[in-house]
């Protein structure tokens, strides 16, 4: 009885400090599009709306470009001409990222073509290439919105339905209704393996209770039922049964109840998500996130451009 009670026990604590099974976002990494008949300042761009839309699905940790800047000057590498998988492995592990995103945007005629790589660092290699095509430079926000949706589906190998779906924002309502139900709270705050093994522990710990009680109501009947002509011996064997059957019933109420206590505990302090925000998103509602470009265009003029755009999250 006391083996089962600390297996329940140790089952129990290893079940309450389970955000060590949380899933890490993968870090990822864009590089700049190389332009290829395109001014700096339009691959720039580009290279910005498909690095915004993979921060906004919130399913990556994304490598800022200055952050980028810092460690790849920091360690004296130098990004001119870095279009090949080679040299992408090489930035991706100073930048600890497991993929990389390089490319081109390239003009042909009037046409804008955004080619886009998805380099796995560990493996060394090229899985996956993706291009969208634009008639012309006003319609390379939507290319370039259709080209990320199929990058983030390759990388997540979700769709972007799914994505959509995980990061529907949590109410107070919704986790603390859920939260009744020893472990369907967490996995709601997106704690899932930590939600399931809560529920797995109070699930086990209701069937032991149920039954102890049981068990316990069984064995007092068959004391109180032994006919008075009964010998000694037999209600005192009868009296240690339904006594022991009673002390397990009311251990297996305690565990019960110290399961579900601690469950509470886990949820009001450990496991509550932020309310009313996306939980699989890197950045808070209401952050704005600009990134500025400078760079000359090809053309005859050789004028001096310089773009800011600003991203913000609602």
């Amino acid at each position: 009885m006391r083996k089962t009670g600390l297996m329940s026990a140790l089952f129990l604590i290893l079940a309450l400090s389970c955000p060590l099974f949380a899933a890490e976002k993968m870090q990822v990494a864009v590089l700049d599009l190389q332009p290829k008949g395109v001014s700096k300042v339009i691959a720039g761009g580009v290279t910005d709306m498909i690095r915004a839309d993979l921060v906004d699905v919130g399913v990556f940790t994304v490598v800022e470009r200055g952050q980028m800047n810092e460690i790849l000057k920091e360690q004296g590498f130098q990004m001119t001409g870095c279009t090949d998988s080679a040299c992408a492995v090489q930035v991706g592990k100073l930048l600890s990222a497991k993929k990389i995103l390089v490319g081109e945007t390239t003009k042909i005629g009037r046409t804008i073509v955004i080619t886009v790589r998805i380099v796995d660092v560990e493996k060394g290699v090229a899985d996956f290439a993706a291009k969208e095509t634009a008639a012309n430079e006003d319609a390379l926000e939507e290319a370039s919105r259709s080209l990320s949706k199929k990058l983030i589906e390759r990388i997540s190998g979700k769709t972007t339905a799914e994505l959509l779906m995980e990061r529907e924002p949590k109410t107070r309502t919704g986790y603390y209704l859920r939260s009744i139900v020893p472990g369907w709270g967490q996995m709601y705050a997106g704690h899932t393996w930590k939600g399931v093994g809560i529920l797995s522990v109070f699930v086990a710990s209701t069937a032991f209770s149920t039954w102890a009680v049981l068990d316990y109501g069984k064995k007092k009947k068959a004391y109180d039922d032994l006919p008075l002509s009964s010998p000694e011996s037999e209600f005192e064997t009868k009296y240690d049964d339904y006594q022991k059957a009673g002390d397990r019933a009311l251990l297996s109420v305690g565990i019960l109840g110290a399961v579900y206590l601690l469950h509470w505990a886990d949820a009001l302090f450990l496991s509550k998500p932020e309310f009313g925000k996306y939980q699989n998103a890197g950045y808070n509602e209401g952050d704005v996130y600009l990134d500025l470009h400078a760079g000359v265009d090809p053309g005859p003029a050789r004028e001096r451009r310089t773009t800011l755009g600003a991203t913000m999250r609602f």
